[in-house]
């Protein structure tokens, strides 16, 4: 039975994929390469905090996208495969595009407060149903999620066969959309482990806007959340563990009490400062890395979030194909964000990494 959300969610989803000058644009014009498109080169090696390789249909091929990204969340590497005919038309820190020589298709990676998207963009549902996947790691376990795009008979997308190998993964029912200028289908596979949990969701699209449609999926991970909890299950000692900037593991160890106070132990480096302040601690590693573990009470039932901050150089991330010329120009306008509701907004560095 297909299940239906807000048509206003997927109206506001579609626009913010589609318009404003975005993939529509970019779609519609001709080839961006250039006989002056070169390779990205590296200054040099950033730290690599995690990896992922996102697994999306495209024109009958299974494109993979490999992504790195730094302590902070910004990208370090992203790297497309078949890499033939694709040229990075945008390379920053939180976001790399590409584009086919035809013009015709679109790969997109985002980086947003500690979430991370990867999505294409073609003209029409029949270029991106195929099967898809999503592998990583997942609070310590290698997960791995696998789905195929597909048309539902009535011509609008749909994601059938979602199966992942992670025991705490529980996948939910697939939601329907529609309106007068498209469809969408969306998924979402929740992961939690104690007093946290990610999401990873998966979305596929049709939208129309005048005379022109175009056909997106995307696949994200959310960042890490808090899992609110009866207060005696959630109460206890807890750990969060993460990587600063240069590499150093970092680790925080502190007990809650079933009023939601916090009492500081441990800290790694020894040199971090720990303040607390009822329900809340801060422990400052230096003057641009800290982490903040918060406690939410209410109704008897506690909910436990931290939030980390790294302010680490930002690099340009190396790519594996030619770059456009004005690739690292920040204004050059490459469209609106993929709209992801269930993701972080904004386009900044994803300073929230680390987990319990």
């Amino acid at each position: 039975m297909r299940h239906m959300f807000r048509r206003k969610a997927c109206v506001a989803l579609a626009s913010a994929m589609l318009t404003g000058g975005g993939a529509v644009a970019l779609l519609a014009s001709p080839a961006l390469a250039t006989p002056e498109a070169e390779t990205t080169a590296p200054a040099a090696d950033p730290v690599v905090a995690a990896q992922s390789t996102t697994t999306l249909p495209l024109f009958g091929t299974q494109l993979t996208v490999d992504v790195s990204t730094t302590p902070s969340g910004a990208l370090a590497e992203v790297a497309v495969n078949p890499a033939d005919g694709l040229t990075a038309t945008k390379v920053h820190p939180n976001r790399v595009t590409f584009v086919n020589d035809e013009g015709t298709g679109k790969v997109r990676v985002v980086t947003r407060h500690g979430a991370t998207k990867t999505g294409v963009v073609a003209g029409s549902l029949d270029d991106i149903v195929g099967a898809g996947g999503w592998s990583g790691d997942i609070f310590g376990t290698p997960t791995t999620v696998s789905f195929s795009i597909a048309a539902a008979a009535d011509g609008t997308p749909d994601i059938t066969d979602i199966v992942t190998d992670n025991p705490d993964g529980v996948v939910g029912d697939v939601q329907h959309a529609g309106s007068d200028h498209g469809a969408v289908a969306r998924a979402t596979v929740t992961f939690t482990s104690g007093i946290e949990s990610r999401r990873l969701n998966i979305t596929a699209m049709v939208f129309t806007k005048g005379d022109i449609t175009r056909a997106a999926s995307q696949v994200s991970l959310s960042k890490v959340s808090g899992v609110t909890l009866p207060a005696d299950q959630a109460a206890g000692d807890h750990t969060w563990t993460g990587m600063l900037c240069d590499g150093t593991q970092a680790s925080v160890a502190y007990r809650v009490a079933v009023d939601g106070t916090i009492t500081a132990g441990a800290v790694t480096p020894a040199t971090a400062n720990a303040d607390v302040d009822g329900k809340s601690l801060k422990v400052i590693f230096s003057d641009s890395e800290s982490v903040r573990i918060r406690v939410g009470e209410k109704d008897g039932q506690l909910r436990i979030s931290a939030n980390p901050r790294l302010r680490c150089d930002r690099t340009t991330p190396t790519v594996n194909t030619p770059t456009s010329p004005d690739a690292t120009d920040n204004d050059h306008h490459d469209g609106p964000g993929w709209g992801d509701r269930g993701g972080e907004r904004g386009d900044r560095d994803g300073r929230r990494r680390g987990s319990h």
